[in-house]
């Protein structure tokens, strides 16, 4: 064999930690392993005339488990390797008891004999191969077409090369339980892989996303096992990585740096055949164009998938008869809109449902599941504490992890707090225990670090179980003063993303409740972007009374929402977003533009003297001529001052899509084109938009554009005349 090859060979087991035996030669390697008191020796023909039999004993009587192997591929060695490092070792049997662990976790807060099930959802695909030229680009509802866990699967067993895959979607529209459940599809039996999954969460320690990542290696895989062979075998492929959580890493304090070092720490690791998955809550980081055109102008070759995942809709979660009987019973439906509560309802008795919904006409329905969570809890642990002091002691956590941001810590710092905190509400709990049965306060601590509230995030730390509990701690906290008590200018330490958790929790509160969020979010000073506050306008208000300037809106519905009366809209941008039968009040937008929107049954009022710039509309499309009456309503915006030699064209537009000498197309946001080409009317600009999406030449996700292979091949036709 060549020395190349062989010191190929060598390469390959250094980096599983052997040592290359002195005695290897040209014809014969020996490859020594220590670990623990485990030895072993490989013993790898070069040349199949050789006799090994001398050597083999040799080790044999040393105490060596030895393995004779002639080679033939070096492939075939890999996989050796990889099969006895990975494969045949518990961590291959891990793999089923993570998602049954999982799938216990989704059942405990549910009532007995409950069955988990996968929630199916609508979800938008776009797909980009290596030379990042869009292959997909498409809207699935999920159930009548391909569902998304097979056209995930399909991605990773079909795609050549390294994979890049992206799974975006609000918080408690199944980013976790998604992936969990493409976890669950690898066999390593079948499929000879392992699948590395960590779950994210943010703590005082970890901050440096390469550190988080090398500490989990750390955690999950045996000490024998070094970072460099996971972060080898990740580029190969045999070790998809699953990061679920992204976004838990990224605060509205995040600073683009810190967001770019994270992205630049997953792109390093697309080599080869690596398959890489994270799901992230929606977020604009991954829809900027700097984003975008930093993945096509990495220096590795990925193809890349983005899914986003639709808000499920009830008759997703509930049966005919029981979506009936909530109906029936005059019941807000948008008042049970939220998966954990869904949850619930799907599992309990019909009698039950009519029961609860006849007795809670006030929307109170959640206060039932609490109650039921909590009583539950003191029968499975033999608690001795009211709901009340229970709903207590998670409330003082929460502000605990409110005043350090974070939302894990370790199980001893969760132990020490319950019990430096809560000291005079265990004592008195421990005088109801009977004398036989009467725990320490420190057994008491510990079985409340077991509480239904909590759960094993990534590591050894302990968080809250999921956002809408979140959520509800925080509201409570708010609602009630506690925040205001006994943390001074709380709103300036409330984290954005903990006060979001707390809206969409408080979603499904009654009226009452909901309307006491409201106040406080709005009579105290949090710096808060716009849109925190829009959300909070319209899922509390249903209406808009304030001025949102700035505002960037993203991937939602609404139906049966008028957008006048005194609210006022300035310089903001709305993407991806549908309207169903609402109704606008032209003169209360300016300097606003709707990009890649779908209208149904819109009307609009007030847009005389009024130009195209103030409802701007891009790539979108009605049902009903609305956008074409709007074109008709605006005046284009005042250009007298400009001049140009011609008409705005469709190839002026593509060329935008292009870098310098024209050769590789980037992302292109609308919001950019629009100052690029100032110089002609925006009205004009949007119907070529309009134009070259129609003819398939532009693809969109949400307000980024992205050439397509026909729009590639237009252009280059026509770009010899210009």
């Amino acid at each position: 064999m060549e020395q190349n090859s062989i010191e190929s060979l060598d390469r390959l087991f250094k980096s599983y930690n052997y040592n290359v035996d002195k005695q290897s030669n040209q014809k014969v390697r020996i490859y020594t392993l220590r670990y623990g008191m485990y030895h072993a020796a490989e013993i790898l023909l070069l040349d199949s005339k050789y006799n090994a039999a001398p050597i083999k004993k040799e080790f044999s009587e040393l105490g060596y488990a030895t393995e004779v192997k002639s080679v033939t591929d070096k492939k075939d060695l890999e996989e050796y390797l990889f099969e006895g490092f990975f494969i045949k070792t518990p961590l291959g049997s891990e793999l089923k008891n993570r998602y049954k662990h999982f799938v216990k976790k989704q059942l405990q807060n549910l009532p007995e004999g409950s069955t988990y099930r996968y929630i199916q959802s609508a979800y938008d695909f776009l797909l980009q191969d290596p030379e990042k030229e869009v292959k997909e680009n498409k809207s699935y509802d999920g159930i009548s077409d391909t569902p998304l866990i097979e056209k995930i699967n399909e991605l990773l067993v079909n795609s050549k090369g390294a994979l890049f895959i992206i799974i975006e979607a609000a918080a408690g529209f199944g980013k976790t339980c998604t992936a969990n459940e493409v976890l669950n599809t690898f066999s390593t039996h079948d499929s000879k892989k392992l699948p590395f999954f960590t779950e994210l969460s943010r703590n005082r320690e970890a901050r440096v996303f390469k550190h988080i990542l090398l500490n989990e290696i750390d955690e999950q895989f045996p000490s024998g096992i070094k970072q460099n062979i996971v972060i080898e075998q990740i580029s190969k492929g045999r070790i998809p990585l699953i990061i679920d959580g992204f976004d838990e890493l990224i605060s509205k304090e995040s600073n683009k740096e810190e967001v770019e070092s994270m992205l630049t720490t997953i792109v390093d690791l697309l080599k080869e055949d690596a398959k890489i998955i994270i799901t992230s809550r929606k977020t604009a980081i991954f829809n900027s164009e700097e984003f975008v055109n930093s993945l096509n102008e990495s220096k590795n070759d990925f193809s890349l998938a983005r899914f986003e995942i639709k808000e499920p809709t009830i008759e997703n979660w509930l049966s005919k008869e029981q979506i009936q009987i909530i109906k029936a019973g005059d019941f807000p439906i948008d008042q049970i809109s939220n998966p954990v509560l869904l949850s619930y309802l799907r599992n309990i008795t019909l009698d039950r449902l009519e029961r609860y919904t006849n007795d809670t006409a006030d929307g109170s329905l959640i206060d039932k599941y609490i109650d039921y969570l909590l009583k539950r809890e003191q029968v499975r642990q033999n608690l001795k504490l009211s709901n009340d002091q229970q709903l207590k002691i998670f409330r003082r956590l929460m502000r605990f992890m409110t005043e350090y941001n974070i939302t894990a810590e370790s199980k001893e710092t969760i132990k020490e707090f319950l019990k430096e905190f809560n000291i005079g509400i265990l004592q008195e709990s421990i005088k109801g225990y009977i004398a036989e049965e009467k725990p320490s306060i420190e057994d008491l601590v510990e079985t409340l670090s077991n509480h239904v509230f909590l759960d094993r995030k990534s590591g050894d730390n302990v968080g809250i179980i999921n956002d809408f509990i979140f959520g509800l701690l925080v509201g409570e906290n708010l609602i009630y003063g506690k925040y205001q008590n006994h943390l001074p200018e709380f709103e300036t330490i409330l984290p954005q993303d903990f006060a979001y958790k707390a809206v969409q929790s408080f979603k499904v509160q009654n009226e009452e409740k909901r309307m006491k969020l409201w106040k406080v979010f709005n009579s105290l000073n949090f710096n808060y972007d716009t849109e925190f506050f829009f959300i909070i306008d319209y899922f509390f208000l249903k209406k808009f009374e304030r001025e949102y300037l700035n505002l960037y809106l993203n991937d939602m519905t609404f139906k049966g929402i008028s957008f006048e009366g005194e609210g006022a809209f300035k310089n903001s941008s709305f993407s991806n977003l549908t309207f169903e039968e609402c109704h606008f009040d032209l003169a209360n937008f300016e300097n606003c533009s709707f990009n890649n929107c779908s209208f149904y049954n819109c009307s609009y009022s007030g847009g005389d003297h009024r130009i195209f710039n103030d409802f701007g509309i891009y790539a979108s499309h009605d049902n009903n001529d609305f956008i074409k009456n709007i074109f008709d309503t605006f005046q284009n915006e005042d250009l007298s001052h400009k001049e140009h030699d011609k008409l705005l064209n469709e190839f002026i537009v593509l060329r935008e899509f292009f870098g310098i000498g024209m050769k590789k197309p980037k992302a292109k946001k609308i919001s950019h084109l629009k100052t690029s080409l100032s110089e002609y009317p925006s009205k004009d600009l949007s119907k070529i938009i309009n134009a070259l999406k129609n003819k398939d030449y532009l693809y969109f996700k949400d307000d980024v554009g992205f050439l397509s292979k026909k729009g590639i091949q237009w252009f280059n036709l026509n770009k010899t005349d210009k």
